[in-house]
């Protein structure tokens, strides 16, 4: 008779469950500043984003360095979270970079579109 011995399992480091809640977090308010038709949206969407994506970026590099440390699971949850909140996180640099170009070295092409812009 042949006994199966089961070892327990490591448990899931929390900071990685909460990395990866805040970075689905931080894609769905970012693609929802751009896909609800409601005005102005993306001005709330964006710094909430950004927020959430450095947060879920902080949560995953501290949960690595404890799943580490104390040799428990979840590193995949990390990452995922990580790299979520990184994409948008870069995603809104580049934004931000593009617009303070555009007024730097063309700052004639922003009034005439404000003047023809009806709410």
């Amino acid at each position: 008779m042949e006994t199966k011995e089961t070892s327990p399992s490591s448990p899931i480091n929390r900071h990685s469950i909460i990395s990866f809640a805040l970075g689905v977090l931080t894609v769905l308010t970012f693609c929802g500043g751009f896909i609800i038709p409601i005005p102005f949206t993306s001005l709330l969407c964006a710094p909430a984003s950004f927020v959430t994506g450095i947060l879920a970026l902080i949560y995953g590099i501290v949960s690595l360095s404890r799943i580490r440390k104390n040799n428990e699971t979840g590193r995949s949850i990390a990452w995922a979270g990580i790299l979520s909140g990184g994409f948008v996180f870069l995603c809104l640099l580049c934004m931000v970079l593009a617009l303070i170009s555009l007024l730097i070295f063309s700052p004639d092409i922003l009034p005439p579109f404000l003047q023809n812009y009806q709410i």
